[in-house]
């Protein structure tokens, strides 16, 4: 396969100020990742030289909390765990898309079949199965039952990479697809200390296409020194491909800028007091380690992975999202034993409830009645955080 030539290179900037709105402006500079044009093809190969020569955009992964394993040692070298800073390089040709992920890690970790103890390092990225105006964004946990992802996974083994092409619709429901329908490789650079990996998907694939001004993508790694596998992993939040090829969608644009224009927030002092108030009855926040571990998601550091428009959606329509329980059946409470001897399971552990008409609805209230100023502040805070 032939590589890219720097030669015909074309370094395609964000756009989307066009309309003056400093809000999408704002959106933009923080949230989309430059993406590189090509005439000729692109390159899965990891030690590719090109991969050198593409501007980086950097995203920061932070550790994981909305779901544990039942892994004490993992789960605090994971909470000890600080951001990990992830260098994406993005290029597409007619045909493909090529995504290059490095960041760093002192330790070469490469799992073993013969081993179930040791875990190999692993990289992955998520894109939505659909995406665009009209369609809010999966719950970057995997997905969610009503909003699905396509998952490309490389893992490294002792003799050499495993690769994996999923589709998931929340925590534990990753499933493959069969045959993957994506390149990728893995290199580790032991003088430098990092791994580089890179993902080839088709634009136009099986459940997406993704010829668009804005392509969705989150990513996530894992550190097998750290015994972190499953939920126990860094993540980031949304980002955004920006394929310059493609014009960008005003109004999508408008949806996915809220919380980045001037006014859209709220004060995060009153939304401290509020979410001090209400919020930690159910949830762990920060300092405030008040509600039972799993009773609902974790909210510490939420504002690193969710943007502020999830966080608004969840007040005023928490059943919009259904965060999956994890596991809710390792919890149990005190009551008559089964026929077994055991205990019943405590539904307060459960994250969901039934309606009459049998529908999972949320178990969070929503706050729809709240005044807006309030709703403003609260998703001000949470987004601090």
């Amino acid at each position: 396969m032939r590589a890219l030539s720097t030669g015909l290179l074309l370094l395609l900037a964000p756009a989307g100020a066009s309309w003056g709105d400093a809000g999408d402006a704002r959106f933009l500079s923080q949230e989309a990742l430059v993406a590189v044009a090509s005439a000729g093809a692109v390159v899965a190969e990891a030690t590719a030289p090109v991969w050198d020569t593409i501007p980086g955009n950097e995203v920061k992964l932070n550790p994981q909390h909305t779901v544990a394993l039942l892994d004490r040692q993992a789960n605090a070298a994971l909470s000890s765990s600080g951001p990990l800073i992830l260098t994406v390089r993005a290029a597409y040709d007619a045909r493909d898309l090529a995504v290059a992920l490095e960041w760093a890690d002192g330790s070469e970790s490469r799992a073993s079949p013969t081993d179930p103890g040791m875990f190999g390092d692993t990289a992955a990225l998520e894109i939505p199965e659909r995406f665009g105006a009209g369609l809010r964004l999966p719950y970057i946990g995997m997905g969610d039952a009503a909003a699905h992802v396509r998952l490309s996974m490389a893992r490294a083994l002792d003799a050499g990479t495993d690769t994996r092409a999923l589709v998931a619709a929340g925590f534990g429901s990753s499933t493959r697809t069969g045959a993957p329908v994506f390149r990728a490789s893995m290199r580790y650079d032991s003088k430098r200390a990092r791994w580089r990996a890179v993902f080839v998907l088709p634009l136009v694939g099986e459940a997406q296409d993704l010829r668009r001004g804005l392509v969705p993508i989150a990513f996530a790694a894992w550190d097998g020194a750290k015994n972190e596998r499953g939920g126990n992993k860094a993540l980031s939040r949304w980002k955004f491909l920006r394929l310059a090829r493609w014009e960008l969608e005003k109004d999508y644009l408008d949806e996915l800028s809220f919380g980045y224009g001037s006014g859209d927030l709220g004060d995060p002092a009153r939304g401290k007091q509020l979410v001090e108030g209400i919020c930690v009855a159910c949830h762990r926040i920060g300092e405030k380690q008040l509600a039972p571990v799993g009773m609902a998601p974790e909210l510490t550091g939420v504002g690193r992975i969710a943007a502020p428009s999830y966080l608004r959606s969840s007040l005023l329509d928490p059943s919009e999202v259904l965060v999956p329980s994890p596991n809710p059946n390792r919890h149990y409470q005190v009551g008559t034993l089964d026929g077994t001897g055991a205990h019943p399971n405590n539904g307060a552990y459960s994250w969901w409830q039934l309606d009459p008409t049998g529908k999972q609805i949320s178990k969070m209230p929503s706050f729809s009645t709240m005044s807006k100023e309030d709703i403003a502040a609260i998703v001000a805070y949470l987004s601090s955080l």
